[in-house]
């Protein structure tokens, strides 16, 4: 129980699902399968992501007895037989009275998932009543045609500073109307309580403001991360302006809690990494970050404690990547890694000095800062690690070096026969996420070594050319460069992989529409990142 398993399934899985499925090109979570080599592409962040979430939203619905009763009945029942996806749904629609069935065709026959806005409210001093209508949500933002519009049925569950509300409102049509008590006017609401339905909400600026106010009073770690992760998606969208999500944002600066904080850590690194093309833009956010992530280090220090528990030691690793990404300029960050990188030098089984869950950021902290020297210092742990975990650091790590010849170097490495074959793409990631430049001489690397790449995996798993592909190619934040991509694999076919391209560049130009957005927001002007 303390590891809060459920909580991070809402910024692992859930995150996963809701990143994946807001694109085009996604898929339902039931697909007819026609040819067996389909299966490959279509068991992804889909099927196992949004499944789970499918099925967590389930069990808050029926309550944990009917849940595991319909659960019991159902293997009873069908024990040594074939069955159908709706089989298990009359399980739970007998164990639990509720319309299972009608719900659950909503959310795994047809792909994509409903953004839930509010489009009315009316505050009362023991209550609030709000309208609120259901539509497909889109990450790009992409206008709908009459005969794309979906409607889900969605369990809508709410909560305020008192907990979670009792009574739960079912929405089957595009509106709805939800009253839910307030302890004092001026109390906030949240729609979609722990976040439980994989859904995104959009609230008014009445309703975001009061949220805002009440983060340090909102119980449940899920809320609050949820209720980051849905801004950061409707900002990109279109659908909220940049200005309030980044002053939503500064009030996490006291944040705690390590589920937050992979939160926090993912907004942040979408961010950073759509406005590392705006130089201006990106100085600003990286100062603005630096303030948020810095205060971490009041929170969890550097050096492990036996009493430490698990999610304490997974805050202490954020907080390393984090400053690796945010802080690898601040002196005493520097100072810190250095020191302990010294002593794994000297003692590389010293894992007080410096534990394998903060290697590899540390290792980019130090090649951030340094050269060759530093360089070669970490490629030559390549060769002493014992097993491919550790290898793993130096792949993670590598591409950091500022020198783009370093950079190419590492990519060259990573196809020199000395990394394994299913470790390949993790150099090349370190390289394509780097910085700018390393996106440009990632992408240039695999267009000059495609033909090579491809005959190495030859009949291996897609998957495994999926990976070099996101990974060479992916980090672009522009629809010229998602034309060009395309082009390049219109000339350069892989039908294996044409769903993983496809998905990936509409990823990018969603990304190229966010950078103009916030082109166009106050995010431009210095006063703006003065104010925060």
């Amino acid at each position: 129980p303390k590891w809060r398993m459920w909580d991070q399934f809402t910024t692992g899985h859930l995150a996963a699902a809701l990143r994946l499925d807001a694109l085009r090109s996604s898929h339902p979570i039931q697909v007819p399968i026609a040819h067996a080599e389909e299966v490959e592409e279509v068991f992804d962040a889909i099927s196992y992501c949004k499944g789970g979430s499918v099925v967590k939203m389930i069990r808050a619905v029926l309550g944990k007895t009917a849940f595991q009763q319909g659960l019991a009945d159902y293997m009873h029942k069908y024990q040594y037989s074939n069955t159908e996806t709706f089989h298990l749904w009359d399980a739970w629609e007998l164990a639990s009275k509720m319309p299972i069935g009608e719900m659950m065709k909503s959310w795994t026959e047809q792909m994509g998932f409903p953004l839930l806005t509010v489009v009315d409210e009316k505050w009362e001093d023991k209550s609030v009543t709000l309208t609120v209508k259901q539509s497909w949500f889109l990450s790009d933002g992409s206008e709908l045609k009459p005969d794309e519009a979906k409607t889900w049925c969605i369990p809508i569950m709410t909560c305020t500073a008192a907990g979670v509300q009792s009574d739960m409102t079912w929405m089957r049509e595009e509106t709805a109307q939800v009253t839910i008590p307030l302890n004092a006017a001026s109390d906030w609401v949240k729609l979609n309580a722990n976040q439980e339905v994989p859904m995104r909400v959009c609230y008014s600026k009445t309703m975001i403001d009061r949220l805002s106010g009440g983060i340090s009073s909102m119980s449940s770690p899920a809320d609050r991360a949820g209720l980051l992760a849905d801004s950061y998606a409707l900002v990109k969208s279109g659908a909220m302006k940049p200005e309030v999500l980044l002053k939503l944002l500064s009030s996490y600066e006291s944040e705690t809690d390590c589920i937050v904080w992979e939160s926090i850590e993912s907004v942040l690194g979408g961010l950073h990494s759509v406005m590392s093309d705006d130089d201006a833009m990106a100085a600003n956010f990286s100062n603005f970050a630096k303030k948020i992530v810095i205060n971490l280090t009041n929170v969890v220090s550097w050096d492990a404690s036996p009493s430490d528990e698990h999610l304490t030691s997974l805050l202490r690793g954020a907080m390393v990547r984090l400053l690796s990404k945010f802080c690898a300029e601040d002196a005493n960050v520097v100072n810190e890694a250095k020191t302990r990188f010294q002593k794994f030098l000297e003692n590389p089984d010293d894992v007080v000095a410096l534990p394998s869950d903060m290697r590899g950021s540390v290792f980019a902290i130090i090649l951030k800062s340094g050269g060759i020297k530093e360089y070669e210092s970490v490629l030559s742990y390549f060769e002493t690690a014992t097993d491919s975990a550790e290898r793993r650091h130096v792949f993670s790590s590598l591409g950091y070096a500022p020198d783009l010849k370093l950079k190419l170097r590492t990519l060259e490495w990573a196809l020199s026969g000395v990394v394994k074959l299913q470790d390949c793409f993790y150099p090349m990631g370190a390289v394509g996420r780097s910085s700018r430049g390393g996106r440009d001489i990632s992408w240039k690397f695999y267009q000059n070594n495609f033909e090579k790449i491809k005959g190495m995996i030859g009949k291996g798993s897609p998957s495994l050319m999926d990976a070099c592909i996101v990974n060479c190619c992916g980090a672009f934040c522009s629809k010229s460069k998602a034309d060009e991509i395309d082009a390049f694999f219109t000339e350069n076919p892989l039908p294996s992989s044409s769903r993983k391209i496809t998905q990936m560049t509409e990823n990018m130009r969603a990304n190229g529409q966010f950078l103009e957005k916030l082109q166009g927001s106050e995010l431009t002007k210095d006063a703006f990142w003065s104010s925060l």
